[in-house]
């Protein structure tokens, strides 16, 4: 499918779907708590990869089930993380540029979400990105870019 010559793929879809979502939560809901999730997907994802459990709180074998037992473990770090991290979080409105702090907020969380999928939890069992996406994360650098970007993101809110 295109639209206006340009190519509209699944990836495009998902993508834009998360931004969306992000975008109206980001216009209407907790900045503040949009700010501390986005911040606690770092400290939780060190916890999570240096986690010496996990093998022993991992209960199921079914490859789709791991998949939640895991996101299930990273939770267990960052519910507790994202908590802390909202209770100092204090963020002032200011109405004149609202869109676009929604739009960078939404930027954020989006690459956050990618990043999640492509260093911290795999969920290719129920979505495989196509390969160009995945040439976005392929390399350390790439993935350091990625995070600095959500948190430039932050910077400019």
């Amino acid at each position: 499918m295109t639209i206006v010559g340009i190519p509209i793929t699944n990836d495009i879809i998902v993508i834009a779907s998360l931004f969306i979502i992000f975008f109206i939560y980001a216009l209407y809901g907790n900045k503040g708590r949009l700010i501390s999730f986005i911040l606690a997907f770092y400290p939780a994802t060190i916890f999570y990869k240096t986690f010496p459990f996990s093998q022993q709180l991992t209960i199921v074998t079914d490859e789709k089930w791991l998949v939640f037992n895991k996101l299930a473990i990273f939770l267990l770090f960052f519910i507790p993380i994202s908590i802390i991290i909202a209770r100092f979080v204090f963020k002032e409105s200011y109405e004149g540029k609202q869109y676009i702090r929604a739009i960078l907020y939404a930027l954020s969380l989006v690459s956050v979400i990618l990043l999640f999928h492509y260093t911290v939890i795999d969920f290719s069992i129920w979505y495989d990105f196509s390969p160009q996406i995945d040439t976005l994360f392929s390399s350390p650098l790439q993935v350091y870019i990625w995070q600095l970007l959500a948190l430039l993101f932050l910077l400019f809110v």
